[in-house]
């Protein structure tokens, strides 16, 4: 889904060079199989003085810590199965030796140029900063088509390489947080907005088949995300009633889904985006409609753990129903714990609830995280 600016985005998603001197060299050496390089350090003020010129309504005492950025490459798979070499960040909370904090895990939504992605976008106000600050160690892969594996085409909305970009990050991080001696308290939180939300319940379901040893999911806040995808391309795409009826039950020619695909892509990818979109979500639902991308719907499971969706009724980016087909879909599955959290902003469209939606993750996470 389309976002605001980056800067905008990261700062107020949250509405919300110190530490532990880990060298380059040092790092290397005790890395051998994947790379990680310190991007930047930022003070708590630093960080708070960026949250507070946006007007953000946060104390100043919850930014306890400094924070240190690393970028850290690792191996996944792309959308046509391949094994590519990716990045993401990971950001540390200053707090000293052996004392543990929470992992949380932040899935960021569309962004159209690479020097958005949570490892180029080095600002005190980028969501992993801010959130470390409060005392989680946060990463946040920058996923296919982002960062180290720029020029690949980015698996947009699709279920498996999505899930597999946090879940392979999360478990290079979590070997090189214990091979650097930076402690975790073994709970895990995932959260994120739009696309971020939808890769959120996608990593959820996944950790949810196989975890990852001495991490326990604990909840993941998963926001205005795009989990029942056929239904959101059949609300979004701008085909006239009829040719909507076509998709659903007649076989489009090659042509014709081909000359459909590069239209809808257009519309959606602005014209200078530097970050190439696979187009199969498209591809797959002008070939068989619903039935041609159900397989990469993720509102319709069992969650064991935790699930506290956020949307606001009035989004038209992506549909409220997103969140209400999961909640009872989910809810009928014998899901023991999931919530739906309205989005009260006025009006309550896509833009609108994100300072909201920080608000909320704070207070959820909140309600969970020890060792703050």
């Amino acid at each position: 889904m389309k976002r605001m600016p980056s800067t905008y985005l990261s700062l107020t998603v949250l509405s919300l060079g110190l530490g532990f001197g880990l060298s380059a060299s040092s790092i290397e050496a005790a890395t051998p199989s994947f790379k990680a390089n310190r991007l930047a350090s930022f003070t708590a003020e630093q960080i708070s003085t960026a949250v507070s010129e946006l007007g953000v309504e946060i104390p100043d005492e919850q930014f306890k810590y400094a924070v240190n950025l690393y970028r850290l490459n690792y191996k996944t798979t792309d959308g046509y199965g391949k094994t590519v070499v990716a990045s993401g960040v990971i950001a540390i909370p200053n707090k000293g030796a052996n004392i543990p904090s929470p992992l949380l895990s932040f899935q960021h939504g569309t962004i159209f140029q690479d020097k958005e992605a949570p490892s180029n976008d080095l600002v005190a106000g980028a969501p992993p900063a801010i959130l470390a600050s409060l005392g989680y160690v946060t990463v946040a892969a920058d996923y296919v088509g982002y960062g180290t594996s720029k020029g690949k085409a980015h698996p947009y909305l699709l279920k498996t390489p999505s899930a597999k970009a946090v879940t392979d990050f999360l478990r290079s991080a979590n070997k090189w947080l214990k091979r650097n001696n930076i402690s975790l308290n073994k709970q895990l939180f995932l959260t994120g907005y739009s696309e971020g939300g939808y890769v959120t319940m996608a990593a959820h379901q996944a950790l949810q088949a196989q975890a990852i040893s001495d991490l326990n999911l604990t909840a993941s806040v998963p926001a205005a995300g795009p989990y029942h995808i056929g239904r959101t391309l059949k609300s979004l795409t701008s085909l006239s009633s009829k040719r909507l009826q076509t998709v659903e039950t007649q076989r489009l020619s090659p042509i014709l889904v081909d000359w459909l695909t590069k239209q809808i892509m257009d519309r959606l990818i602005p014209d200078n985006s530097d970050v190439v979109f696979q187009d199969t979500i498209i591809r797959d639902f002008l070939r068989k409609g619903s039935n041609g991308v159900n397989e990469h719907n993720v509102y319709d499971w069992q969650a064991k753990d935790s699930v506290v969706l956020f949307h606001g009724r009035e989004d038209a980016t992506v549909p409220y129903f997103n969140a209400t087909d999961a909640i009872t879909a989910m809810t009928a599955k014998a899901s023991p714990n999931v919530t739906l959290v309205e989005c009260t902003a006025t009006p309550a469209n896509h833009e609108n609830c994100i300072p909201e939606y920080g608000k909320v993750l704070i207070q959820t996470l909140g309600n969970y995280a020890q060792d703050l």
